[in-house]
């Protein structure tokens, strides 16, 4: 299901790169690219979330009832709600309706698996980052809220830039990364990698002390007071600190890396790696007002940025876990090639709006550079349709491996 969502917010990108580059009248874009950015969100990467967590807890000695199926039901409405919605109306009486059901889910998610993940068997450490993951994923949800009561007593442009970052934020720098944080490092304690130890602590700890002053960061742009500058230097000081404590950790355990991941995983969880270096260190830079100004006033910039946390950094190492643990069907054949086009596609995209993001080499190829997008968006659309059409029986092949393994009960 994961991977349909994937593939749906694909082919929206398709449309929407199309109507950049021609004319598609029966289209509002402003109201498709809603629907894109929220079914990317809940229909895509929450549901990849949700499907990872569940299955490390199901790992760790926790009979998984029906409670989880319920919640997976409710994301799903709550995601094709929105992406059915938002192309018709906007910001409407029915998409506000299923991105409350959004809200709803998250709520009962994070309370379910926080006291099922007290009676697992999953290390403290992981618990930790999981923890944290599902307090942002809540928090997060405040973002919407105070968009809502923007709109409807009219508060001005100012703050409802504020309340979009504040959800985007709390979704990238909280729910995605912290939740990443706990798979990587369920990786690492399952095979005894060395990271867990005094310094792999101290990563948590100044990621947990930089996530809410980084905030401030997303409010420069508006010359704030200088208590919020404070806040925003203590953030990307702390996630600097977490930055140098990573390369170091990952640095002194890479060839146990090396021996534990397959090719594929490797080099996707490289170029993840690579994604979240450079988005710590862009995020850092903001600091500095002629690179905060640049980064909030110029919208393709945005733009880039958001493809780098959202593709490179969480999707391809998503897509590297579910390799990892065999919950993918990576036989050679039509997997390879569209591994092969979403993997090229990803990259290649991120290539083409990091140079629309500098006006200097943008400005006499803005039309090649609309073609060239579209194309990227076609080839993460074909990547993605032949992997999943590679699964063939997926659910056979899962129950079988899950029956096959002796180390967790599957029920």
């Amino acid at each position: 299901m994961s991977l349909l969502n994937f593939l749906l917010v694909a082919l929206v990108g398709v449309v929407l790169r199309y109507k950049v580059a021609f004319s598609l009248p029966a289209v509002n874009y402003k109201y498709l690219l809603h629907a894109h950015s929220h079914f990317a969100f809940s229909g895509w990467i929450t549901t990849a979330l949700f499907t990872a967590l569940v299955y490390i807890l199901s790992r760790s000695g926790v009979v998984i009832g029906r409670a989880y199926t319920y919640m997976f039901r409710l994301l799903q409405v709550s995601s094709f709600g929105m992406l059915l919605s938002f192309p018709v109306q906007g910001y409407g009486a029915v998409s506000i309706f299923f991105s409350a059901l959004g809200m709803v889910f998250s709520w009962w998610f994070a309370w379910r698996y926080y006291r099922d993940m007290r009676r697992s068997t999953l290390p403290p450490l992981v618990c930790k980052w999981i923890g944290a993951s599902l307090f942002f994923h809540v928090l997060s949800g405040a973002g919407p809220l105070m968009l809502a009561y923007c709109m409807t007593h009219h508060l001005g442009q100012a703050f409802y830039f504020n309340s979009v970052y504040f959800f985007l934020h709390f979704q990238y720098n909280g729910w995605f990364t912290f939740a990443l944080g706990g798979l990587l490092f369920h990786v690492a304690e399952r095979y005894r990698v060395g990271v867990s130890g005094i310094m792999g602590r101290w990563f948590f700890r100044f990621m947990a002390m930089a996530c809410i002053p980084a905030y401030c960061l997303s409010v420069l742009w508006m010359s704030p007071p200088k208590w919020v500058v404070a806040l925003a230097a203590w953030g990307a000081a702390a996630h600097g600190l977490a930055l140098v404590i990573f390369v170091w950790l990952i640095w002194h355990s890479r060839r146990q890396w090396s021996g534990l991941l397959s090719g594929g995983t490797k080099w996707l969880w490289r170029f993840s790696g690579m994604a979240w270096v450079i988005k710590i260190s862009l995020q850092g830079l903001t600091v500095i007002p002629a690179m905060g100004n640049f980064a909030f006033g110029f919208r393709p910039v945005i733009i880039a940025y958001l493809h780098l946390v959202m593709l490179v950094f969480a999707s391809l190492f998503l897509v590297g876990f579910f390799l990892r643990e065999k919950l993918l069907d990576s036989r050679p054949g039509l997997w390879r090639y569209g591994f092969a086009t979403f993997v090229s596609g990803v990259l290649l995209n991120e290539v083409f709006l990091l140079w629309d993001a500098l006006p200097v080499l943008r400005l006499p190829f803005i039309h090649l550079l609309t073609l060239l997008l579209l194309s990227t968006a076609c080839l993460m659309g074909m990547g993605l349709s032949c992997i999943l059409l590679s699964q063939g029986c997926t659910k056979k092949i899962f129950s079988h491996q899950l029956e096959c393994r002796g180390d967790f009960e599957y029920r």
